[in-house]
């Protein structure tokens, strides 16, 4: 793929972002708030056990408004089937809502309500023992269309091990010990058809640290697909991950970036000059695309390093061959 078909996205990025210039006062007052908030996420977040397989999460909204309590989604599958509310007294209440029951009841079986069960009665075992249980990797019934959140799932819980990881190196970025989507203004779900959508924008799939440590680690903006296909091939994917990651090195540039790199796990000031990984994460197959590897696309004295990584599954854990990504080590 020419290299200038991916300089256009990150120009046309760049001037949605310049023409759009709320957001930069908007995300300067996220971190703000967050930063303030975050050991207080942490404390409520160490003070109960996850239950996997399932997992805790932490979206923008409640990451603002951890004060007395934290609200955190519980997801089965990349699905969210619960809500946790943490609380400072550490009794913690688990509820699900019509939404939930209805798509917990369409997806994985379960036909357990909860309204604020405590964390650690009866009730809230029950639920959490049901997805304990359960067998199977996919959804009950059409499971096509939550796939994307379950290899995301699959993916982000390869890179949180510790040991026997598939890529050595990689860690995801999370807010207060918690997985956490990061949201964007821009939407760039559409690679032909960049918009800007303010607070109701797009997010990155996936959002890591990659590296050895200290100035070997480079922020690395993923984004998945749960296929790989002609139709829909890796550049297109691509594409979709610089227009990302051209968003988090203008917000990194702006004057929020301080704050956000040190949410985003880093030490110290912003490089001079700033990498930036951006990757496409797609099933390896006979579609696989190896030519953008390592292409480098410079923003003034930054820079933009592609990737890609191309999976297979097994047994519900994600494996890698050699030579199927450029990110890191394989074990």
């Amino acid at each position: 793929m020419p290299k200038s078909d991916f300089i256009d996205i990150i120009q046309e990025t760049r001037l949605l972002l310049k023409d759009n210039s709320e957001w930069q006062e908007r995300y300067s007052d996220y971190a703000k708030i967050i930063r303030s908030n975050i050991d207080f996420i942490k404390s409520v977040r160490s003070s109960f056990h996850e239950w996997s397989p399932l997992k805790v999460y932490l979206n923008i909204t409640s990451a603002k408004t951890a004060k007395r309590s934290v609200s955190f989604e519980l997801r089965y599958l990349g699905q969210t089937v619960a809500k946790l509310t943490g609380k400072k007294n550490k009794l913690h209440k688990l509820s699900t809502n019509k939404k939930y029951e209805k798509t917990n009841l369409d997806y994985f079986g379960c036909d357990i309500p909860l309204s604020s069960a405590d964390w650690r009665d009866e009730d809230a075992a029950k639920f959490r023992s049901y997805f304990k249980n359960r067998k199977g990797t996919h959804n009950t019934g059409d499971h096509k269309k939550n796939d994307e959140h379950r290899l995301e799932s699959l993916l982000l819980t390869e890179f949180s091990r510790i040991k026997n990881k598939v890529i050595r190196h990689i860690k995801p970025v999370t807010i207060g010990n918690v997985r956490f989507p990061m949201p964007t203004p821009i939407s760039a779900s559409n690679h032909k058809a960049l918009r800007y959508s303010g607070i109701k924008g797009g997010g990155i799939d996936i959002l890591t640290r990659t590296g050895t440590g200290g100035k070997a680690t480079r922020l690395c903006i993923m984004e998945l697909k749960d296929e790989n296909k002609k139709s829909e091939p890796p550049k297109d994917a691509m594409k979709q991950a610089v227009a990302y990651a051209t968003f988090i090195r203008e917000l990194l540039r702006s004057y929020a970036g301080e704050n956000w790199w040190k949410l985003f796990g880093f030490g110290g000031k912003i490089p001079e000059p700033l990498e930036l990984y951006a990757a496409c994460v797609m099933p390896s197959n006979r579609y696989n695309d190896y030519t953008f590897g390592n292409m480098e696309l410079n923003i003034e004295r930054d820079t933009i390093k592609l990737h890609y990584l191309y999976f297979n599954e097994k047994n519900n854990r994600i494996t890698i061959k050699p030579g199927d990504t450029t990110l890191a080590v394989i074990e």
